[in-house]
């Protein structure tokens, strides 16, 4: 296997990641404002979460198991760690979903910084990985390893590779300051291995980062028995616990009705005939859907591909598969090209971001786009 070294350039699905090294430049004053309306809605959505998971009619609307293991993380979060992803044109801020299961990128973020050299004052992915290193550890400080789970062939299995190479050649600050404003020795390095859930590849006590997807640990129990097994037991501390899966799903604004999110409907008899006619202003999503797929824009299709995609929808909502109708909003162009930002947070803070743009239609991780660097002046 090739060594991996931080110029190299990261893969995805086996296949080198594209890139362009112009540098996408926020001022402080706009990367100030949204830091803080994405903090403040996040913890709006982690006091959702404590809600619904008390509520069972809730959780089945959200696409949940009414029985959703609601236990938080060891600080008392529900998404320890998360992106999200929104659009951002100078002056309006609009977010279109947020990604607790499987938040990835941190690395290839970090990377494209060191890529074109920015300096440190300015980088805001400056050592990202360490600082996911370190907001891990505050979750179990005592921990001899840290292994992150998730299964061997996925997509992001080069990034999940490098980011682990990258914590073994780490050495953790003396304290590092918890969203709760303690401050936690974590003198000296740790063992980290990426594991696979089906198989027993760290010992009691391991803490564990969780990559794997809630949804297909569900439909996979067997592949992943060892994992879930001394989870259940209490042998294992695991970082991304069940109860994030609320934030997860994408129906989560039809609750909170928060004004950065478009309006966003669980779809039904009612609107569907609204959006029928409308089809230019409306995107359909499946709630747990990830990556771009199940995300259609009735301004990409025509009539009756969008009446049959929300028939359908409507029908799989119906029999506990939840969809919902979302308005459009315009993609902002940077240098003419289509442009969205992630924003991350590690243990509810602001962490950094990642920068994707020049996708026709939905930026993710299966349309065309590049990835670019990410500047704060």
């Amino acid at each position: 296997m090739a060594i991996r070294t931080e110029l190299m350039q990261p893969l995805y699905a086996g296949k080198p990641v594209e890139y362009g090294e112009e540098t996408f430049i926020l001022s402080r004053k706009d990367a100030q404002f949204i830091e803080n309306q994405l903090e403040n809605l996040l913890k709006k959505i982690e006091e959702f979460t404590s809600k619904a998971l008390k509520d069972p009619s809730t959780l089945a609307l959200l696409g949940l198991p009414k029985d959703l293991n609601g236990a938080p993380s060891p600080l008392g979060l529900h998404i320890p760690f998360a992106r999200f992803d929104c659009l951002f044109d100078g002056k309006d801020l609009h977010v279109l979903e947020l990604n607790t299961d499987g938040t990835s990128g941190w690395n290839i973020a970090e990377w494209l910084g060191e890529k074109v050299a920015l300096k440190p004052d300015e980088n805001p992915n400056l050592w990202l990985s360490q600082r996911l290193l370190d907001g891990l550890r505050l979750h179990r400080p005592s921990a001899q390893e840290i292994c992150l789970v998730d299964f061997h062939e996925v997509n992001t299995k080069w990034e999940q590779e490098d980011l682990v190479e990258r914590w073994n050649r780490s050495t953790s600050p003396v304290g590092v300051t918890s969203s709760g404003g303690v401050t936690v020795n974590l003198a000296g390095p740790i063992r980290c291995a990426r594991v696979n859930p089906q198989f027993r590849g760290w010992k009691d006590g391991a803490l564990m980062y969780r990559r794997a997807l809630s949804w297909e640990l569900r439909a996979k129990p067997g592949d992943a028995r060892s994992f879930l097994s001394d989870w259940a037991d209490g042998k294992i501390t695991v970082v991304g616990g069940w109860s994030s899966d609320v934030g997860m799903s994408k129906v989560w604004p039809a609750f909170l009705k928060p004004s950065l999110c478009p309006e966003t409907v669980l779809i039904s008899d009612k609107n569907i005939k609204q959006v029928g006619d409308e089809k230019e202003g409306w995107v359909v999503k499946g709630a747990l859907s990830y990556s771009g797929r199940g995300v259609f824009s009735g301004h990409e299709l025509k009539e009756d591909a969008w009446r049959s995609c929300l028939e359908r929808a409507l029908a799989e909502t119906k029999s506990g598969r939840p969809w919902i109708l979302q308005r459009r909003v315009e993609v902002p162009l940077w240098n003419g090209k289509p442009v969205e930002l992630g924003v991350y947070f590690i243990n509810g803070r602001p962490a950094g971001y990642l920068c994707r743009a020049g996708a026709g239609g939905f930026i993710s991780e299966v349309s065309s786009e590049k990835v670019y660097p990410v500047a704060v002046r």
